[in-house]
């Protein structure tokens, strides 16, 4: 991340935006990921379709490491409030703005890509009308990879669990690792390495991209892919900015974003399994759980959803429901 960041204020950000206007239309677009990190070279390639599309008639200049000084869980603000015209998020990182976005992340809840692209035809229109409260429109919504278990010991039994102290995301998560007898230490990603390396943390959960970006076979000896949640980045613009566009020009991007979404959950899943074998050349061991753990695991978490549901009212329980019914006809957990 750009060493910048820490130093720009509102102001400043909104002098470098206007600075950045050229001829047409111009968004900014800012990212937290480094620019190494597959969803921004997504963004990179939205960026370069759209101004294929519009033949140049609309330029996007992404901003990737939170280098405007925008990080994760500001970006709803910054975006509704127009310091930038278009940005990507996690989901999980606005539940406290709109806690529908936390409803990919009920633990054990999805357990594959392709249980998620289903938990999405309900959903989306959810998270399309949460945005839409905040004055912004959802261009795209694209999954981080499948989630592992990192931990220096085997785990054979759920009782290998107990007193472990394990990085977690956020309520869900540290609610889920509670029940599993573990200790949660809640913390951004960027802090985890020093955790390790200090003895703060014993584990951690994360994809296989970010395992791999921060060499954690230095600090621990197995992974196990659990899928217990799931994590979005939902990238959105600004409506006034939307709405300046010309109909043509809006429903241009619309169709380059529609044809690029499914691609984009793609490369989620060509990650998955470039950065896994990265992980086990450098020494990590690949372990699965025990059917009986795993069914364990999902007992333990299914609580949460309750608590979840019941925080949530009926259109959340009609998403999960819907979900469900359809997971069931198909035979699928």
């Amino acid at each position: 991340m750009s060493v910048l960041r820490g130093f720009f204020s509102i102001p400043m950000i909104l002098l470098l935006v206007s600075c950045s206007e050229s001829e047409g239309e111009h968004w900014d677009l800012s990212l937290p990921w480094s620019v190494r990190e597959f969803h921004t070279q997504n963004a990179y390639r939205f960026a370069e379709k759209v101004a294929q599309v519009t033949e140049g008639a609309l330029t996007i200049s992404v901003h990737p490491g939170a280098v405007l000084g925008i990080k994760g869980p500001d970006a709803l603000r910054a975006l509704e409030e127009g310091i930038v015209d278009i940005a990507e998020m996690p989901g999980f990182q606005q539940v406290g703005t709109e806690p529908i976005l936390g409803l990919e992340s009920l633990p054990f809840l999805v357990s594959s890509h392709d249980g998620l692209a289903d938990l999405y035809t309900g959903l989306r229109p959810a998270v399309e009308d949460a945005f839409a409260r905040h004055n912004l429109k959802v261009i795209y919504i694209v999954p981080w990879p499948n989630q592992y278990f990192y931990t220096k010991k085997k785990i054979e039994r759920i009782e290998d669990l107990a007193g472990l102290k394990i990085r977690t995301y956020d309520r869900l998560s540290s609610a889920l690792v509670v029940r599993l007898g573990m200790i949660p230490v809640q913390m951004p990603s960027q802090d985890v390495v020093a955790a390790l390396a200090s003895g703060v943390l014993d584990a951690t959960m994360t994809s296989t991209a970010t395992g791999s970006a921060q060499g954690y076979w230095d600090f621990l000896d197995y992974m196990y892919p659990t899928n217990h949640t799931w994590i979005s980045n939902i990238m959105a613009v600004n409506l006034d900015s939307w709405n300046a566009l010309p109909t043509e020009m809006r429903e241009a991007v619309e169709r380059a974003a529609r044809e690029l979404e499914p691609d984009f959950w793609e490369v989620s899943r060509r990650d998955d399994q470039a950065k896994l074998a990265i992980l086990k050349e450098n020494g990590l061991i690949l372990e699965d759980l025990s059917p009986g753990m795993k069914a364990e695991m999902r007992q333990r978490a299914r609580p949460i959803w309750d608590e979840f549901l019941a925080d949530n009212g009926p259109a959340a329980k009609t998403v999960v429901d819907a979900f469900l019914s359809r997971q069931a006809a198909e035979g699928r957990e």
